[in-house]
């Protein structure tokens, strides 16, 4: 009678019986078209009815309605084993209140949306919604991401911006992936998350990428016997512009009248990289060069270093090509603080023409956590925020 209810419900070994409806769900009586079932212990098939209970589960709605399957759990007896045993079902978890598909569901929209939108749109408490997200978030996961992990990729990302209030992004800098997340960016936290790697997982890191903060450095070369520490170019970039946009800020105070005109809208003009710039970015900056000397031979070594960094060097002649830049530096007075940062960071910064590793990628993982937040509004506890941020990435 219920053929083609059953063809769309496509639960295997189960039909539709019965239809109940009203203006808000759908409850569809499903039952087994199997007569018993193989006991889980032996294997043994037992049709002798023990017991049965009546279950109502969850499922994807239908016509823009709940749907809930009504149906009887049963237990049968094996004579062999002198036991009762559950038949096994496979659309639904034990002790769940809604199908695998549904759970599904729930999972992706939220990694798509935050939870209270999904709570009003299912209808569902925040607690419900919270704890399949938490559920299927880690049977995602894998157990031990760590177990082929070459080159490890360690950031951190702002939770609330102006606050200092950092966390530490591992990633797998082969796959892409985040390994994982830790609260707070302090030495002792990344210690304790090392040391709990077996000491094969420690060994086969063979590489690092870290950014120029010293205690990232201190922990790697201490667990991590066979690992080469690499500062991400991207962070080498990102110090000399905020150094540059200090020189441009100095300028603009000494000199207001004068460059007053010539640096308005300089920002991009200044610190894109100059491949990028679009025509009026272009006219910008060739103002800048016309008015202001210093800012000028400033852009032209940052855009020096920077081809440095895009060449195919070796890290042997990458080392003399920064070192002479160094020296030019330093002779027209620019980027003080920069220079001595890239003294101190230089065989580090230069592994990078090894193998050109960077973790780039934590920029798009920036991207996507403020994604994250606003729609999420702030997680309730930060292992749901972890997770959250993981499988964003699988």
């Amino acid at each position: 009678m219920y053929e083609i209810l059953t063809q769309i419900l496509d639960i295997p070994n189960y039909e539709v019986a019965n239809i109940e409806a009203n203006d808000e769900q759908i409850t569809l009586e499903i039952q087994s078209t199997m007569k018993g079932a193989k006991c889980p212990r032996c294997g043994t098939y037992s049709s002798e009815l023990h017991e049965n209970h009546t279950r109502i589960v969850r499922d994807l709605p239908i016509s823009g309605k709940a749907c809930y399957l009504r149906f009887t759990r049963r237990r049968f007896f094996c004579q062999e084993c002198r036991d009762p045993f559950s038949e096994p079902l496979g659309f639904v978890k034990e002790h769940r209140d809604y199908t695998n598909r549904y759970q599904a569901r729930i999972f992706h929209q939220v990694k798509e949306n935050n939870i209270t939108a999904v709570m009003r749109l299912e209808i569902l408490t925040y607690e419900q919604v919270e704890s399949i997200f938490f559920t299927e978030a880690k049977s995602c996961i894998p157990a031990n991401p760590f177990t082929s992990l070459i080159r490890l990729g360690i950031d951190e990302i702002s939770l609330r911006k102006g606050k200092q209030d950092f966390v530490l992004i591992l990633s797998n800098l082969d796959t892409g992936e985040i390994v994982d997340v830790i609260e707070k960016r302090t030495k002792e936290k990344l210690r304790s998350r090392l040391e709990q790697l077996t000491s094969v997982e420690r060994n086969q890191i063979t590489e690092v990428a870290i950014d120029m903060w010293e205690p990232y450095a201190d922990v790697c070369s201490e667990l991590l016997p066979n690992v080469v520490i690499t500062v991400d170019r991207f962070h080498v970039a990102k110090a000399i512009n905020t150094e540059l946009k200090n020189l441009k800020n100095k300028e603009k105070e000494q000199h207001p009248e004068e460059l007053k005109e010539a640096l308005k809208g300089s920002h991009y003009a200044l610190l894109k990289n100059q491949d990028n710039l679009t025509d009026n970015q272009q006219e910008t900056l060739q103002k800048i060069y016309e008015t202001c000397p210093i800012l000028k031979m400033g852009h032209r070594l940052k855009e020096c270093l920077h081809r440095i960094f895009e060449s195919h060097s070796t890290k042997e002649k990458a080392t003399q090509r920064i070192q002479k830049w160094l020296v030019i530096a330093e002779s027209h007075g620019l980027f003080p603080n920069f220079r001595k940062t890239l003294l101190s960071w230089l065989d580090n910064i230069t592994n990078y023409f090894r193998h050109r590793t960077t973790s780039g990628m934590v920029e798009g993982i920036n991207n996507k956590v403020k994604l994250i937040k606003r729609r999420a509004f702030g997680f309730r506890n930060f292992e749901n925020f972890r997770l959250r941020v993981i499988v964003a990435f699988l």
